[in-house]
């Protein structure tokens, strides 16, 4: 009897599950190409990650490929035991490090001081403002700072005027996580305020009335009504830029370095590059590199979840 009325029940979920199925079915359809897209340029290439853990042999390829010694461990070995290892993560913490404290509260400093604005006018014209270097390329925006602290650039042109000599400001090494920060934030701050902002248009406007009405100042309501809608979202942003702090811009990185700021400026993603494609054509060795990188960006994010729910339970992000 049980038998029976369990696959009377599982027939009848089937046939539900068809009819959502089928009156939903251009949906589907359209998130198949995405599916598609995710499988073949995202999950089927993991399977060379295990190049990693083997001397990967061109000719042989990803299969035939003997494995490494160490048990398959030889190249991560490699890279923890080389003495550049603390260097190149030193580079990437300072970096990414300074990158998080800036620029994870700018968006957020930013759309607060939008939704503050009365003025609809200016408000739509300064986020137009904000908006346009995100679609401006790190080319460009390289550009314009070698325009301006090049040597030959504007503010060498000044201090000559004023009969100082002019400073190699972008050889300087101490000068260049400031300039690679900067220039990041200033390229995204305007971008990633669009979120909260988008979430600053729910807020019940009720509450904001009621606030006047007890005699709220303008601070209290940002703190108690604003900032406490935007929490949530916070704490899911916080999660996933923290997953990133093992790494760094490498097209920016690419871009901005030269050989006088190398050794501060040299990181894991570009070592990466220079090992796997730049000098040494050593696939294998920068492939267990970058899985080593990812793996401690995955741990971070779960540590950072586990924290974020410690401290808000509708935080994290699972």
């Amino acid at each position: 009897m049980s038998v029976n009325m369990s696959a009377t029940l599982k027939e009848r979920r089937r046939r539900l599950l068809w009819k959502k199925v089928k009156r939903c079915w251009i949906f589907y359809a359209l998130f198949l190409p995405v599916l598609a897209f995710y499988i073949i340029f995202h999950y089927i290439p993991l399977a060379g990650i295990q190049i990693a853990f083997k001397d990967y042999k061109f000719k042989a390829g990803i299969w035939g490929s003997p494995w490494t010694k160490e048990n398959g461990l030889h190249h991560f070995i490699r890279f923890v035991t080389n003495p550049d290892f603390w260097r190149l993560w030193r580079n990437t913490l300072q970096q990414s490090s300074l990158r998080i404290l800036i620029g994870f509260p700018a968006p957020i400093i930013l759309a607060l001081m939008l939704n503050e604005m009365k003025w609809e006018r200016y408000k739509k014209v300064l986020q137009s403002i904000s908006y346009l270097p995100h679609f401006v390329s790190f080319v460009v925006v390289y550009a314009i700072i070698h325009n301006f602290f090049g040597y030959h650039g504007f503010v060498n042109g000044a201090r000559m005027a004023l009969g100082r000599e002019p400073y190699l400001y972008l050889g300087d090494r101490a000068l260049y996580k400031w300039f690679y920060v900067l220039s990041d934030v200033w390229k995204g701050v305007g971008w990633g305020s669009i979120i909260y902002l988008a979430s600053l248009s729910r807020v019940n406007v009720e509450m904001y009335e009621a606030a006047n009405i007890d005699g709220a100042t303008r601070w209290q309501k940002i703190w108690y009504i604003t900032l406490a809608e935007l929490r949530p979202l916070i704490s899911l942003q916080f999660v996933m830029t923290m997953g990133g702090l093992f790494s760094t811009s490498f097209d920016q990185t690419l871009i901005m370095i030269n050989d006088m700021v190398t050794p501060t400026a040299e990181t894991v993603n570009y070592y990466v590059y220079q090992q796997g494609l730049l000098t040494n054509n050593q696939f294998s060795y920068a492939t267990a590199i970058g899985l080593f990188n990812s793996l401690l960006s995955l741990t971070m994010v779960f540590i950072t979840n586990k924290v974020a729910k410690l401290v808000d339970e509708d935080g994290g992000i699972w």
